[in-house]
């Protein structure tokens, strides 16, 4: 249990000392003891379930990050676009998704949310249902991409 706590803590603190970049004493204090609370909440909840699975994720997201801001950037043109012209046409479909665990679904739905112009509402079982904003977001959806993707992500591809 303790190797765990120290591998969730020592990962949380050294994304917060990247993305904060304050080295100032109270601030480092804070941060400090915001990361040990999150990773104590974490592995009393059992949040974390396999450390090689998330590692591998981990190890893989940046080459997935860089394909995810691409189409949020394309599909946020789209939907400002769609909403200048008055081209809406909401919808919603179900997506069959082909990740094995869940946090691969999870970051394919929150991905889908991510991306201007679709919402994931619901998981069940392996079927996303998703609200898309128009016919082209949701074409997007089905082409399975974002899927493919995800499975990548996940060591599967």
């Amino acid at each position: 249990m303790s190797k765990h706590f120290l591998i969730s803590f020592a990962s949380l603190l050294m994304i917060w000392l990247l993305l904060s970049g304050y080295f100032k004493t109270t601030l480092l204090v804070l941060g400090v003891l915001s990361c040990l609370l999150v990773t104590a909440l974490c592995l009393a909840l059992k949040v974390y379930h396999s450390h090689c699975e998330r590692l591998l994720i981990n190890l893989k997201l940046p080459f997935y990050l860089p394909w995810l801001f691409l189409e949020i950037i394309k599909s946020n043109l789209h939907v400002a676009w769609c909403i200048i012209t008055g081209r809406i046409q909401p919808q919603t479909l179900k997506l069959k998704v082909n990740q094995k665990t869940a946090t691969g679904i999870a970051i394919h739905a929150n991905s889908i949310t991510l991306t201007p112009g679709t919402i994931s509402v619901d998981i069940e079982h392996d079927q996303l249902l998703v609200h898309a904003l128009t016919d082209t977001t949701a074409a997007s959806a089905k082409t399975g991409a974002m899927d493919a993707q995800v499975c990548r992500l996940e060591g599967r591809g």
